[in-house]
């Protein structure tokens, strides 16, 4: 039994097999496509997702995410009160990309008020999907050996302000749907073959970081910023991302290999996707990289690997 009780929502793009062996629950956020709606990770995964970000290229519209509401997350602090919990942390998607935070922390001062022997500790990543991820682990790891929900938060402090996400879209379709783009910004991106290195800045907002003619050239400016990264930051690990993009994982891998033949302080460990709420905004065939600090890893979660390696139908 955990110290105390770990809640995310489901930005984290943590498999059900993993919340279940680290006691992690999860309040689902919402995609919503041509009318119908779908609880993230409950009513649909991501080979469905997939599906749905496939028809939407042909389409005017996207699908649109949104945030679940405060008594949703009532309802899980509840239970986990029930259950005999009186502390709970929950960690959730950066406020700087949606309001979800803000439901979590509403429910938070009902919960207390209501139970004033309880604690809840509403925690922003400024982060997402595999980011936000880790940090969860990482908190839910110290939970099981007996520590403190102090003891997580420096943890998540350290990763978080250590951590950075890459995303290499294959196109600007979504960003230019999502408004984050211009029309003209992708056309020219598509004749000239342009790809745009987009990242999450401090608060979690999204950035573009670097533009590049190719996945082959985008691909050897990640090998080479994560050699950057160890060099000037010390030893780090790293996950390679993608969604349903072989060919740029592929050339992603192989851009590291050749960096790492030169040496490089970055540990791999393990192939991840994201899921609905960023694949919104970059797409299918994207592909990206998340790194943080080796000293905010825990050995425990070496096997990580078996849980979120995707497989796409």
């Amino acid at each position: 039994m955990n110290r105390f009780a770990i809640v995310t929502d489901s930005a984290a793009d943590l498999p059900p097999a993993l919340l279940e062996k680290y006691h992690v629950s999860v309040v689902p956020l919402h995609v919503s496509y041509e009318g119908v709606d779908y609880a993230d990770g409950v009513d649909i995964d991501i080979n469905q997702f997939c599906a749905i970000l496939e028809d939407a290229r042909t389409k005017a519209d996207l699908p649109v995410t949104s945030q679940p509401t405060p008594g949703d997350f009532v309802a899980v602090y509840k239970r986990l009160v029930d259950e005999g919990a009186r502390e709970i942390l929950s960690v959730h998607l950066a406020g700087a990309l949606s309001g979800t935070i803000e439901g979590a922390r509403f429910a938070a001062e009902e919960i207390m008020a209501a139970h004033p022997d309880v604690r809840v500790t509403v925690y922003d990543s400024c982060s997402a999907t595999v980011g936000q991820g880790a940090m969860v682990l990482e908190a839910a790891v110290i939970a099981q050996e007996g520590g403190s929900v102090e003891d997580a938060v420096a943890r998540m402090d350290a990763l978080r302000a250590g951590h950075k996400i890459y995303f290499v879209p294959d196109n600007l379709d979504n960003l230019v749907k999502g408004g984050r783009a211009s029309r003209f910004q992708g056309l020219a991106t598509l004749l000239l073959d342009i790809k745009i290195v987009v990242s999450l800045d401090a608060t979690g907002a999204i950035e573009v970081v670097h533009k590049c003619r190719g996945i082959k050239a985008a691909a050897k400016y990640l090998a080479r910023q994560l050699a950057k990264d160890a060099q000037e930051l010390g030893d780090l690990v790293y996950y390679k991302l993608y969604l349903k993009a072989p060919a740029a994982l592929a050339a992603l891998s192989e851009a590291i290999d050749r960096q790492a033949a030169s040496g490089i302080a970055a540990r791999f460990l393990t192939v991840a996707t994201i899921g609905p709420t960023i694949a919104t905004h970059v797409g299918l065939g994207a592909m990206g990289l998340m790194r943080f600090p080796a000293s905010c890893h825990s050995a425990v979660l070496d096997d990580i690997s078996a849980y979120l390696t995707p497989h796409f139908e």
